[in-house]
């Protein structure tokens, strides 16, 4: 649910550095909700999709701040070595075919000392979504793997990246996507009976007017005190995501 997700923050603001000198990229920056937060602390800012679409949105989201969008593969990122002092990559490395290729990549990227800041989704719900609904992993686009987080800690370990800090996140936004998966669990016919017609009923998806209702929740979540402690709190026991701050090592 992307005008859910739209309305919060996976990573934290304040981690990422400050002044023109400073580059960020996102990697897989979606809408750019994410990039134009490092824009804001007046760092060089890009961010890079495989998808034009999500650019294209990112770019009206974006507005005047100064943003540079690339299409690009994550696992092929066109920059030099230690080109960025801060990465961020949230829930896509799920999305990946090769996410190891990605994660080595993004540690290429980084300067010594550099920041990740990630997030994928959490193996709680990930277990049960995957079980309910066939339309949630099996879409074009989807998600391919689950992480558990001393796996991914591992893996970033592997490349060079110690991770440094775990949190989990977003118990509105499991709520959001349990609601959807139930719906598709109780249909009569459970998915499609081809890819091609699970092409066209995601694509007929991406073109539904969005609810007013899930506007509203979309504006609660950013505006709300109450919303944002539940949010938090419910995270403990039923999160949608777990977020992860890592670091390359000095030299």
């Amino acid at each position: 649910m992307a005008e859910i997700a739209s309305a919060k923050l996976s990573i934290r603001p304040e981690l990422l550095p400050t002044g023109p000198q400073s580059r960020v990229i996102d990697v897989g920056c979606g809408d750019g909700r994410h990039i134009v937060e490092a824009a804001r602390r007046g760092c060089f800012a890009v961010g890079l999709d495989y998808d034009a679409v999500e650019l294209r949105r990112a770019r009206a989201r974006i507005g005047d701040e100064r943003v540079d969008l690339v299409v690009g593969d994550a696992s092929r990122l066109p920059f030099r070595d230690a080109a960025f002092d801060a990465v961020i990559c949230t829930e896509t490395l799920e999305h990946l075919p090769d996410d190891v290729g990605a994660m080595r990549e993004i540690a290429r990227l980084l300067r010594s000392g550099g920041t990740l800041l990630g997030a994928v989704p959490s193996h709680f719900t990930e277990l049960l979504f995957w079980r309910l609904s066939y339309g949630y992993w099996h879409t074009p686009g989807g998600h391919v793997r689950i992480y558990r987080p001393r796996a991914l800690v591992g893996q970033l370990a592997h490349v060079g990246l110690r991770v440094t800090d775990v949190r989990y996140v977003h118990f509105v936004d499991s709520l959001v996507w349990l609601r959807f998966c139930l719906t598709d669990y109780l249909r009569p016919q459970r998915h499609a009976a081809t890819d091609f017609e699970a092409a066209v009923m995601l694509a007929v998806a991406a073109e539904r007017p969005v609810a007013t209702w899930r506007l509203r929740l979309r504006n609660g979540i950013a505006h709300s005190r109450f919303i944002a402690a539940l949010d938090v709190a419910g995270a403990l026991v039923w999160p949608k995501s777990f977020t992860f701050v890592a670091t390359k090592a000095r030299r």
